[in-house]
C-alpha cells in the first residue's frame, strides 16, 4: 500500500468514532473483512468482540504479517467469493466498493456468504476524492446503498452520513496539496499543469491553508446532504433469503 494512503487510512481510523462504535454493538461470532488488509489490527486494538477473523485480499503478492492465533489471511476475489453459503456471523467492507468494478457483484456475495441474523458493515464515499488511481471508480449516495441492499437480501438497520458539505470542502483542500503535488495514486499521469496552475500556485495554496480550518469550523453544523461518507449496518433476515 502506498504511504500516503497508509497515513490517511491510520488517520482515518483514528477519528471513526462512529464507525467503531457501531462496530462494537454489532460485530460478532466468525468476521469476514473483505478487503480490509490490516484492519484487524485496529478492530482488536478498539476492543471489537469476535470469535474469529477472515481477511479477503486480491492482491496474492500482499502478505500482512499478522501472527494472532484469530486472523487467517484468505486470497480471493471478493465479487466471486470461494466461500460456502452463510459462512460468517459478520461481513466488514469498509471504504472497497468504490475500487471494485462492480460493486453490486460484491454486495450480492457478502448477502450470500453472511448467516441469517448477521450483519454487514459498510463504510463507502459519497464524495471521496480520486484516491488509490487507477483503481478507483465510483462514489455512492444513500439512495444507491439503500437499493443495494435491498436487493442484494439485507435489511438496512442503520444508515449515517459521516461529515457534509464543508468536510467535503475541507477535504478538497487537504488533497489539493496532494494532487498539486503528483502524490502517487491521486492523480493520473497524463494530466499536466498549465501556465497559470504554476503563476496562481502560491495563491491557491494560501487560499487552501485559510480556508481548511474555516471549513472545519463550520463543519460541526454540517450540511448531510453531501456527506463525506456512508456508514451502513444490513442484516440478513432470519427468514426469506436463500
Amino acid at each position: 500500500m502506498r504511504l500516503t494512503d497508509r497515513l490517511l487510512f491510520t488517520l482515518r481510523n483514528i477519528l471513526a468514532r462512529d464507525m467503531f462504535a457501531v462496530m462494537r454493538r454489532y460485530v460478532q461470532g466468525h468476521v469476514l473483512d473483505v478487503g480490509g488488509w490490516d484492519f484487524f489490527l485496529y478492530a482488536r486494538a478498539k476492543q471489537v468482540n469476535f470469535d474469529r477473523w477472515t481477511t479477503l485480499e486480491y492482491d496474492r503478492t500482499r502478505g500482512i504479517g499478522i501472527t494472532d492465533p484469530k486472523f487467517e489471511l484468505v486470497h480471493g476475489d471478493g465479487c466471486h467469493m470461494e466461500f460456502p453459503d452463510s459462512s460468517f456471523d459478520t461481513v466488514l467492507n469498509i471504504q472497497v466498493l468504490e475500487h471494485v468494478f462492480e460493486p453490486i457483484k460484491m454486495v450480492e456475495e457478502i448477502s450470500r456468504v453472511l448467516k441469517k441474523g448477521g450483519y454487514a458493515i459498510f463504510l463507502v464515499p459519497q464524495t471521496a476524492n480520486l484516491h488509490m488511481a487507477p483503481n478507483h471508480f465510483y462514489n455512492f449516495t444513500r439512495y444507491w446503498l439503500s437499493q443495494v441492499c435491498h436487493r442484494s437480501g439485507l435489511e438496512v438497520v442503520e444508515l449515517k452520513a459521516q461529515g457534509g458539505a464543508w468536510t467535503t470542502i475541507a477535504s478538497r483542500l487537504f488533497y489539493f496539496f496532494l494532487q498539486a503535488a503528483r502524490a502517487e495514486g491521486r492523480t493520473p499521469k497524463e494530466y499536466r499543469r498549465n501556465f497559470f496552475f504554476y503563476l496562481l500556485y502560491p495563491l491557491m495554496a494560501l487560499t487552501a491553508l485559510i480556508g481548511l480550518p474555516w471549513c472545519l469550523f463550520l463543519a460541526l453544523g454540517d450540511l448531510k446532504e453531501e456527506a463525506t461518507n456512508h456508514l451502513v449496518v444490513a442484516r440478513k433476515p432470519e427468514v426469506g433469503t436463500e
